[in-house]
């Protein structure tokens, strides 16, 4: 209990109130937009605050607050979660996850945020093309390739979501089931990555602080993004989907680092 008090009142005297104010107005978009569409916690919440904080405290800072965001919102879809699906995703994201941290603990992320960028663009602008993206179902073992992708690009860089989105897309799935499926993947491997970094000693008593300190926002803008899903029709969804993966993806193209 004494850690936690002396972290909070460092996290509290390295903050100044208007960078603090900027990071929790950062966390609640992302929460909430996260809450609203199944996915870009990590995306939105990366490119933002690395204007706040350097890109791998950033990375540290997300992740566990991605964590708590995906929780609350799968449990808002928990009924859609299907076994054979998921399955196969969440194996290759535990499997690619450490590749990913390692690749973040070691250095620069620049190639993969590329790569994310371009895989990102690709994805959102083949769905607003008329006719979209062919909907017939891929063997879900390419769900496996996908959530390896996943994990590495999500253990370095915490957006982590282009695979996994690209193979979703293919799905002939329901808003609610596309939903579940990559936050069932998510869950699994960012929470990994959490616990990795807790072990590895990267995440320490200023930024656990931090991340108590922001829970809340992470809760009420989680929330708010459910209410408004519950709301959203089946095709209304899918521009909305497609139109922040070409937003994110030219995002990170500029802002990469």
């Amino acid at each position: 209990m004494n850690g936690l008090v002396q972290g909070l009142s460092a996290a509290m005297s390295s903050f100044d109130p208007t960078a603090f104010g900027a990071l929790a107005a950062i966390i609640f978009v992302s929460a909430f937009v996260q809450g609203m569409v199944g996915f870009a916690f990590g995306m939105i919440s990366m490119g933002f605050a690395s204007l706040v904080l350097d890109a791998k405290t950033a990375s540290f800072l997300v992740s566990p607050l991605a964590a708590l965001n995906i929780a609350l919102t799968l449990w808002s879809v928990r009924g859609e979660v299907r076994f054979p699906i998921v399955a196969p995703m969440v194996a290759g994201a535990l499997v690619g996850m450490p590749v990913g941290v390692a690749i973040l603990l070691a250095g620069s992320v620049f190639l993969i945020k590329v790569m994310v960028s371009v895989l990102l663009v690709c994805v959102g602008v083949t769905r607003l093309l008329p006719g979209g993206v062919p909907v017939h179902p891929l063997p879900y073992w390419w769900g496996g390739v996908a959530g390896f992708g996943t994990g590495v690009i999500g253990g370095a860089t915490n957006m982590g979501g282009p695979p996994l989105i690209a193979y979703a897309a293919r799905q002939p799935w329901p808003p609610a089931l596309f939903k579940a499926a990559l936050l069932t993947t998510f869950l699994f491997s960012t929470t990994g990555k959490t616990l990795l970094l807790m072990w590895e000693g990267s995440l320490n008593r200023t930024l656990l602080a931090l991340t108590v300190l922001l829970a809340p926002v992470v809760v009420v803008g989680s929330l708010a993004g459910i209410r408004l899903f519950d709301r959203i029709d089946r095709a209304v969804f899918g521009k909305i989907v497609a139109l922040m993966l070409v937003g994110l993806g030219v995002w990170v193209m500029v802002h990469g680092k």
